[in-house]
């Protein structure tokens, strides 16, 4: 039985326990009486799988995705998701030490590596040889944990520095390590892991939440890749030879998919591109988590309603590319050089079509824009369900503005004269259909509703990978090296790979860069550290985010109820209280 197969069990005993995160059987047996087999060790290691399925889906997206440009979660007119400001500042980078991610954050992340701890012990304790296993098995089901371990102290640097390096459950509460002394024993984790870890067999090899030799060489190349954001230190040719040896099948045969949504749809469980993945099951563990994009009524649109929610949270969007008026940013603010995230994808792009089912598993584009009716099928309409949009058609709009209470000869008691008066901001000004909306992994229909949730979610791709050779190339000087990689991904988005505007050497530039990385990796959860690798999140304005230019903000504030539980903690500079020194950062 695979960690696959151990997800579902243990999504099933977090469902029962609802908000409980205490193990039940685990905490009723020890290793000596409940693993005879290889098929127990894997139920050990489902619970650190489990927790970082949860970590991946929220923690991780949330941070990446709503401090950064292309992502939003606007206060809607209707009063939703103002959530005391929390979003706002996130996007405005004016979180303290009482937002609720300045305390999740950590204690998920933290959470995360005890939870390895403890199997790494209990698979220490074990006899290996009485269950017929050899010492290969064991290294490999370590390496398993240590490379989660070290995913898990990355994710703690990308966002607070430094961390208490904890190598037993049995250690005392520690201080803070510096940011190079966590960045070396993450590198020494995941170097034994690449070590000890099996590599992929075959190009298709079914996702199972395994960590392969090849998943533990990528987030290697990924701590090099943003080595100088985490300890000022460029590591960008380490990341650059782990790259072209994963390219070159060193860790195992990888592949690009030959469509853009190879990675994303009901079958990317055997995706030749997908390095490391959440596996999905429609019923025990449905890959539903970005329902929040979705209006209210979306299945109204999408034909469905087994399975599916009745009601979706029309929260998440992207970043308008258009002023209140219509007009494109690129074109009103050309000095601002970030965000514009639909509108960044060229018009003949497969990808920027409106998302359609299509049946039999197929279908088309990856956005909600535009009416939200299928012309296919005139019946299948979302209407709104707030205010004057209630029972009315949706039509997504890539602007953010609240024309609902323009004065007219309907509504003479309207707050502004005309649309060129209206604010576009986070702050209660999206009305219900406002933001263009993600749809990254596919919806069925009600006829195959069985497909719903079933798709995997990609952690680690080959795209990645190619991106940061691509990356690294630049930042040599070998752009036309660096283009060639960016084009072989993009042709796929194009009829035919009749690309309109390829990369090329004379322009391919920060930007050019920066743009193909949103929108090639678009709601997967990385945007704000390739902000900050290239010294522009703090420095930039994008809609309605004006730059703090203050480094500082590249980390995040240690939450209050952290420190309060462990007083060897100190906070970030920048945001008060008892601040890590020049020499403990």
């Amino acid at each position: 039985m695979k960690i696959k197969n151990m997800l579902m069990s243990a999504a099933m005993i977090g469902a029962l326990a609802s908000c409980n995160m205490d193990e039940i059987y685990y905490s009723q047996v020890v290793p000596d009486n409940f693993v005879e087999n290889e098929n127990n060790i894997y139920q050990l290691l489902s619970r650190p799988f489990y927790h970082w399925k949860v970590f991946c889906a929220e923690h991780v997206f949330s941070i990446n995705e709503f401090m950064a440009d292309a992502m939003i979660n606007p206060s809607r007119t209707s009063g939703d998701w103002y959530d005391n400001g929390a979003y706002i500042q996130l996007h405005d980078h004016t979180m303290n030490w009482e937002h609720s991610r300045a305390d999740t954050n950590w204690k998920e992340a933290m959470q995360g590596v005890a939870r390895c701890l403890t199997v790494i012990e209990q698979i220490n304790s074990l006899d290996y040889s009485a269950m017929n296993l050899t010492e290969e098995d064991r290294a490999s089901h370590l390496g398993q944990m240590q490379a989660m371990i070290g995913y898990f102290y990355m994710k703690t640097m990308d966002w607070y520095g430094g961390a208490p390096i904890y190598q037993s459950t049995n250690d005392p509460l520690k201080p803070r390590a510096t940011a190079k002394e966590t960045f070396d024993y993450t590198e020494e984790l995941l170097k034994e892991a690449v070590a000890g870890l099996p590599a992929r067999q075959t190009v298709n090899q079914d996702i199972d939440g395994y960590i392969s030799k090849g998943a533990a060489a990528m987030l290697l190349a990924e701590l090099y890749f943003n080595a100088e954001s985490y300890i000022g230190v460029q590591m960008f040719d380490e990341a650059e030879q782990i790259c072209q040896d994963i390219i070159n099948g060193v860790y195992g045969p990888y592949e690009l998919e030959d469509t853009w949504h190879g990675s994303f749809d009901f079958e990317n469980k055997s995706s030749t591109e997908i390095i490391w993945g959440v596996p999905a099951d429609y019923t025990q563990m449905k890959n539903d988590w970005w329902t929040n994009f979705f209006p209210y009524r979306i299945s109204l649109y999408f034909g469905i309603n087994t399975g599916f929610p009745g009601s979706c949270n029309n929260g998440w969007c992207l970043a308008p590319s258009r002023n209140p008026e219509g007009k494109l940013y690129m074109e009103t603010n050309p000095e601002i050089k970030l965000g514009s995230p639909y509108e960044k994808f060229d018009d003949g792009d497969l990808r920027k079509k409106k998302y359609r089912y299509l049946g039999n598993g197929e279908y088309e584009g990856m956005f909600l824009i535009g009416d939200l009716q299928d012309d296919r099928y005139p019946e299948r309409v979302c209407t709104g369900n707030r205010s004057w949009l209630n029972g009315k058609m949706i039509s997504i709009t890539d602007a953010v503005a609240p024309y609902s209470k323009l004065k007219s000869a309907d509504n003479p008691n309207g707050e502004y004269n005309s649309v060129a008066d209206l604010p576009s901001e986070m702050y209660y000004c999206a009305e219900e259909n406002a933001g263009v909306r993600l749809v990254k992994y596919p919806i069925p229909d009600e006829n195959e509703y069985r497909l719903y949730g079933t798709a995997s979610q990609p952690v680690l791709r080959l795209t990645e990978v190619y991106y940061t050779l691509a990356e690294c190339k630049f930042r040599k000087g070998d752009k036309q090296g660096a283009a060639d990689l960016i084009n072989k991904v993009r042709a796929r988005n194009f009829v035919g790979g009749a690309d309109p505007n390829p990369v090329t050497a004379s322009n391919l530039d920060q930007w050019r860069l920066l743009d193909e990385w949103m929108i090639e990796f678009l709601g997967e959860g990385r945007r704000r550290i390739d902000l900050i690798r290239w010294g522009v999140f703090h420095t930039e304005n994008w809609w309605s985010h004006t730059a703090t230019n203050d480094k500082n903000v590249c980390r995040l504030p240690v939450g209050d109820s952290v420190i309060g539980s462990n007083n060897l903690l100190k906070q970030n500079p920048g945001y008060g209280g008892d601040e890590l020194t020049p020499d403990e950062i």
